[in-house]
């Protein structure tokens, strides 16, 4: 690939499981830009890609409406023989992700900078109604003077939710709320606790919620509290605790009101201990616990590791006879020496050379014990009568040896059973979230079920489509039996409505309900007809609005001058 319209390729910037980011530049101003690549081929069905191809517009023109510092700013978006693009401004750094899996990671003046920067980016977006859903250090660039920038607004959402193909895994929600999981409202707390499950991983070097596999995962983050973050990193303060608890409370209520906020209380805390430290990926399981002391309190790692303590000399042996001159080619014998007390800190040595110990002797008495194998063989016969004496005694016959006989003609071998025929179809188990979803599978109406469901489906690839009242109708694609379930989490439907008036500032009042943000401003709505009041002192202007889904519905109001 050359070109893409106007725009000519001059390198890769990396691949994923849906496309290609390119480097490209605007012949035309010289201006450099990236352009993302996401393969609509992948989705065999027309309407089904059809679909697919308008929603990803929709999200794409919706992020456009974003003009921010720390906002990664879409230019353009275009299709062409079965590729969406997607043109945005380039940035020249790494992302967060790459810099924390170095073995040292940034310091903690930059971390808690990068932190505020995408706070208020965040921040920006939600005042403007549009929530990004997928925070993770993936999707946030540093460029080369320190600037963070937030990429993949509503681009994201649909590759990671709505788009799949056979035998592909689009990532471990780890970073995901529990209110998406469980199909709740979304707003700006939930991009709140995202950021927060960031600064955790980058405080203790572990992610607050992780499990080998996703059910469990959800489970934990629906349902479980993580570990303190001074019992993973002791550096920190108490007053960390406090705050990472509110910003990962499971009710989103519970959370600070902005992102700014929470970030400013995150370092207020980390303040209050002046010798706190970030930590790398993964070395919290290798440091001590607060408030532990050594010996039982050590990991099992540190206690394996650590070098036995060197015995006490004891004293000689008390002598019984006068020694015997020593062998001319044999050492002296060495004193006899006293065992040393077991010290708590070999307990877990001494239980595991026990145990393979025991493991050594049994499988000793097992292969080499005499019988412990099979019993042993049958005495010969003894003979009827007593033979002559003038008869000598027949030599006894060698043992049968166990090997196979020759073998025999073709015709005379024995007919091999047949192999059993290979399954045709496989169980296919799907989970949503919230359940209660109609699925319709491969477009066959006669082929459905009512999450959760387990169906019997034929080997091979099949289309999957869900609905549900008042969320957003889900698609997706998978193969059997490489991918035997699925557990989707479902999107409320919304729109967006656009209120434009002047003179900007006036307050709004939707079904009755007054809004916090004044004009003008996008306020993210459920599908439906809704009576929207924009107030100017004291007179007022009503109109109603009917949102569909994905859909931006813009209003002004001109009051004159």
């Amino acid at each position: 690939m050359e070109n893409v319209g106007r725009y000519r390729i001059v390198g890769e910037l990396g691949r994923g499981a849906m496309g290609v980011v390119y480097k490209a530049q605007d012949p035309a101003i010289g201006r450099f830009i990236a352009i993302k690549t996401i393969r609509l081929n992948e989705l065999t069905d027309a309407s089904e890609r059809e679909r697919m191809r308008d929603r990803l517009f929709r999200e794409a023109q919706s992020a456009g409406l974003l003009s921010h510092p720390g906002i990664v700013t879409i230019y353009d978006i275009a299709e062409q023989d079965g590729l969406a693009y997607i043109f945005m401004e380039l940035v020249n750094g790494p992302q967060l992700d790459e810099m924390l899996r170095a073995p040292q990671p940034p310091g903690k003046g930059t971390l808690l900078s990068l932190f505020r920067q995408v706070a208020v980016a965040l921040d920006y977006a939600h005042k403007k109604g549009i929530v990004h859903r997928d925070i993770k250090p993936a999707n946030i660039m540093v460029h080369e003077d320190g600037t963070a920038k937030i990429t993949d607004f509503g681009v994201a959402k649909i590759v990671s939710q709505q788009m799949t193909q056979a035998g592909t895994i689009m990532g471990t929600p780890n970073y995901m709320s529990p209110e998406q999981v469980q199909g709740g409202e979304i707003t700006g707390k939930t991009d709140q606790f995202a950021l927060a499950v960031i600064a955790y991983e980058i405080l203790t070097g572990e992610k607050p919620f992780a499990a080998e596999y996703l059910p469990t995962l959800l489970y934990k983050i629906v349902r479980e509290e993580p570990t303190p973050p001074r019992r993973l990193n002791p550096t920190l303060s108490p007053e960390v605790e406090f705050v990472m608890r509110r910003a990962l409370a499971k009710n989103p209520a519970i959370r600070y009101e902005t992102c700014a906020e929470f970030v400013d209380a995150l370092a207020a805390a980390c303040n209050a201990s002046g010798d706190w430290v970030p930590l790398p990926r993964g070395t919290s399981a290798n440091m001590p616990t607060a408030g532990s002391q050594g010996g039982f309190a050590a990991t099992l790692a540190e206690t394996i590791a650590a070098p036995l303590p060197a015995p006490a000399p004891a004293p000689p042996p008390a002598v019984i006879a006068p020694p015997a001159p020593p062998a001319p080619l044999a050492p002296p014998a060495p004193p006899v020496e006293r065992a040393p007390l077991v010290k708590p800190n070999q307990v877990a040595r001494n239980a595991l050379l026990a145990v393979a110990g025991l493991t050594a002797i049994g499988l000793g008495i097992y292969f080499f014990w005499p019988g412990a194998q099979a019993p042993a063989p049958q005495p010969a016969p003894a003979a009827e009568a007593a033979a002559p004496p003038s008869q000598p005694v027949p030599a006894p016959e060698p043992p049968r040896t166990t090997e196979p006989a020759p073998p025999r003609a073709a015709a005379q071998a024995p007919a091999q059973p047949a192999a059993p025929a290979a399954p045709s179809e496989a169980t296919f188990t799907l989970n949503t979230a919230p359940s209660g979803a109609e699925a319709t599978f491969d477009d066959k109406p006669e082929v459905r079920c009512t999450t959760p469901c387990n169906i019997n489906l034929a080997l091979g690839r099949h289309t999957l489509t869900i609905r549900r009242q008042g969320y957003r109708e889900t698609q997706r694609v998978f193969s059997l039996p490489n991918e035997p379930g699925l557990i989707v989490s479902l999107e409320a439907a919304s729109g967006t409505l656009a209120l434009v008036t002047n003179p900007a500032g006036l307050t709004v009042i939707i079904d009755g309900q007054e809004q916090t943000r004044k004009t003008p401003a996008n306020f993210a709505l459920p599908v439906g007809e809704h009576r929207v009041q924009v107030n100017r002192g004291d007179e007022k202007q009503e109109f109603a609005v009917d949102i569909r889904d994905g859909v931006i519905s813009q209003k002004s109001i001109d009051w004159g001058p």
